[in-house]
């Protein structure tokens, strides 16, 4: 009779259909630190701002703070060679350059050397190429994306500037005197042509636009 109870207590319950019964595994607890299932996590991900990239600058145009600088030197330029093209044809006299030492604009403006081929005065020829410089160095003429504009800029500032080589190799060897307002223009071209030649080495030159 014992051993018959021992055995009834060892055998596993059967359901109402006579099957044994099936027990279910014990769920799992979530964690404090995990999500339960069916939940959303919210997201932790912030929202980076967006850098803003800066606008590339052009090939050919410089920054216009040095348009701005060339269009005034290149007005200065023109003001000075305005100013001895009047003095030629009105008595060679400038002002504050009429010594009789090395400084000396009259014997510089009336010599043999402000005449080219004996026809053209040189200060003509300045006043020409300024007019025509002012007009290649507005911020506007800066800015086209013409080839052609930017070589004859910089193929003009080096004609200029080999030009203003000759007048003063001509006004220390050939006059022996020097005049200060020719100075001060090959001074305005020496600083130009430097700015010309800086910029097509950095911004460099537009390409020829080919046909379609």
């Amino acid at each position: 009779m014992a051993s018959s109870k021992t055995r009834s207590r060892n055998r596993p319950a059967r359901s109402s259909t006579g099957s044994p019964a099936r027990t279910s595994p014990p769920k799992a607890q979530a964690q404090p630190g995990q999500a339960q299932s069916g939940q959303a996590q919210p997201s932790r991900a912030r929202r980076q701002p967006v850098e803003v990239a800066p606008e590339p600058i052009r090939p050919g145009a410089p920054p216009p703070w040095l348009q701005i600088v060339t269009l005034v030197l290149a007005l200065g330029g023109l003001g000075v060679s305005i100013y001895e093209t009047w003095a030629h044809y009105n008595g060679s006299h400038l002002f504050a350059c009429n010594g009789n030492g090395s400084e000396n604009c009259t014997a510089v403006i009336t010599s043999p050397q402000s005449m080219v081929f004996g026809v053209i005065p040189v200060a003509i020829l300045g006043l020409a190429f300024y007019v025509f410089v002012v007009a290649i160095m507005t911020p506007w003429a800066w800015r086209m994306q013409r080839r052609e504009v930017h070589l004859v800029r910089l193929a003009s500032m080096t004609a200029g500037m080999g030009f203003v080589m000759y007048l003063i190799y001509a006004e220390l060897y050939q006059i022996g005197s020097w005049c200060l307002y020719c100075t001060i223009v090959h001074i305005i071209t020496f600083l130009l042509f430097c700015i010309t030649v800086v910029s097509a080495a950095i911004w460099g030159i537009p390409a020829s636009k080919k046909a379609p």
